[in-house]
């Protein structure tokens, strides 16, 4: 990776769906070697994929909240496929202190945070504590 990868990264962060011409313009490159090293970056598996953004403000209804999940270091496994299986939940990290997950969830409320998420959650017998952050406002958000 040079400077012009980096560059190549920010942009698309940036703005996914700009053209290659639009890229090289930009970087003072041609659009054929944008093409290339963005191929480069994904064989790399630098670059996993390309996504969208959904603008929260557009659906007043939608709660985030984080969960930070502490389980049986037996039944870590388990609980982790759980997690996956999940359809609110939108990230998953495994962490060392103060929990053994930290989890991002985005539901319509609280009720159903409650039903979807946290009463099935801890009926798993690997839970041992399940601490529930509820977000009020996004103040910025890089993929």
């Amino acid at each position: 990776m040079d400077e012009i990868d980096d560059a190549i990264l920010r942009e698309l962060q940036r703005d996914g769906r700009m053209s290659m011409a639009e890229l090289g313009s930009m970087l003072g490159i041609a659009p054929s070697t944008v093409f290339k090293r963005i191929e480069k970056l994904k064989s790399a598996g630098i670059l996993e994929r390309f996504t969208i953004v959904i603008n929260q403000k557009c659906f007043e209804h939608t709660l985030i909240a984080f969960l930070n999940i502490r389980a049986q270091p037996d039944d870590k496994s388990e609980v982790e496929e759980f997690l996956r299986n999940l359809p609110s939940i939108l990230e998953i990290y495994e962490i060392l202190e103060p929990g053994d997950f930290f989890v991002k969830v985005r539901v319509q409320n609280i009720a159903e945070l409650k039903r979807s998420v946290l009463i099935p959650l801890s009926g798993l017998p690997g839970v041992k504590d399940i601490q529930t952050i509820i977000s009020v406002r996004k103040v910025k958000e890089q993929i």
